[in-house]
């Protein structure tokens, strides 16, 4: 899912390059990840990822945003069943990028600890010293129990 069809089409020519004898069944979708992730079914995923920011080499002034993101990590969560995980890559290098970092990882340090286990990791050796641009960091939940 994503909001650039170039993003998706990229995906595609990289995905068919590198998984040719695969039988994948991967389901394209054009648009907002909140709103795909809101017309899943609870508990029917068992792997939710995102990879936030902008499409490298693409318009860098298309980027998913705070207020998307957590709507759709709200949704990821009531999507995935229990044992399944939601994996989120987060590019804290731009404004908005901060600003999601931010609000994504406040949303879920508030998570209940009897039903999830969350971790937050970033790198350490990866920082823009000069540029004062963060390194990405990944932050991944598991649900415990429904």
């Amino acid at each position: 899912c994503d909001k650039q069809a170039q993003a998706i089409e990229a995906t595609r020519v990289r995905l068919a390059a590198a998984c040719a004898s695969s039988s994948l069944r991967i389901d394209w979708h054009l648009g907002c990840h909140c709103e795909l992730l809101e017309g899943l079914e609870a508990a029917s995923a068992t792997l939710i990822v995102f990879n936030l920011g902008y499409l490298p080499g693409g318009d860098k002034s298309v980027v998913t945003t705070a207020e998307t993101s957590l709507r759709a990590l709200v949704a990821a969560e009531r999507a995935v069943r229990a044992g399944g995980c939601v994996s989120v890559t987060l590019y804290p290098g731009h404004d908005e990028g901060r600003r999601e970092e931010e609000a994504l990882l406040a949303h879920a340090a508030a998570l209940p600890q009897g039903e999830w286990s969350v971790y937050h990791t970033t790198w350490l050796n990866q920082l823009g010293k000069r540029s004062g641009r963060r390194a990405p960091s990944l932050l991944l939940l598991q649900r415990m129990h429904a």
